[in-house]
């Protein structure tokens, strides 16, 4: 079967994406609502894009009624976001932040997902990640009507020790992160 990329079938053109370029890891990101509550969702269509700067991209089609999603709108006001990679034990609850809460809505209060404050500059992530990226608002690259590529550049990065090397100088960190495989959620070493 042959399939044409068109502006005109974004909704085509992400499912073949998404099912064909598998995995890919699952950015939980965390950013602050006008309200001081936490936005909390997931979005599998992330991938660093530089190392000078370290940029990482991340791609978010437009809400149901056509306005940007709240990450979006939250980390170019406040300047700031935190990625978590999920957990595989987080399967259940990335579902659930995948759910389009009304604006300044807390997904984190909603579902009852605890969180902690790492650094104090950037949103808090859930207590129980291995890996988080703290970052700043870098660009936004709009390419279609129906998405928007948000650029943040990575300050600082956090790895709980448990998944670290015995050696921090071997930078050798053994993680299990929830990957997108297809039309579900997996291990990587499932793979």
């Amino acid at each position: 079967m042959i399939f044409t990329f068109s502006p005109t079938t974004p909704l085509q053109n992400f499912k073949i994406l998404s099912q064909c370029l598998v995995p890919r890891p699952i950015a939980w990101i965390s950013t602050i609502n006008d309200n001081g509550s936490i936005n909390l969702a997931p979005f599998s269509f992330f991938a660093p894009v530089s190392l000078e700067p370290t940029i990482l991209s991340v791609c978010l089609m437009k809400k149901s009624d056509g306005g940007i999603k709240d990450t979006l709108y939250n980390a170019k006001r406040s300047k700031h976001a935190s990625i978590t990679i999920p957990n595989p034990q987080d399967c259940t609850q990335v579902q659930q932040c995948s759910t389009e809460f009304e604006r300044g809505k807390s997904e984190a209060s909603e579902i009852g997902i605890r969180l902690t404050s790492i650094l104090s500059d950037y949103p808090p992530v859930p207590s129980n990640c291995q890996c988080a990226f703290f970052c700043d608002f870098y660009d936004i690259w709009e390419f279609q009507s129906t998405t928007d590529t948000l650029l943040l550049e990575v300050k600082q990065c956090f790895v709980d020790a448990r998944f670290a090397s015995e050696s921090s100088e071997n930078l050798r960190f053994v993680l299990e992160p929830l990957v997108r495989a297809g039309s579900g959620f997996k291990v990587l070493q499932d793979l």
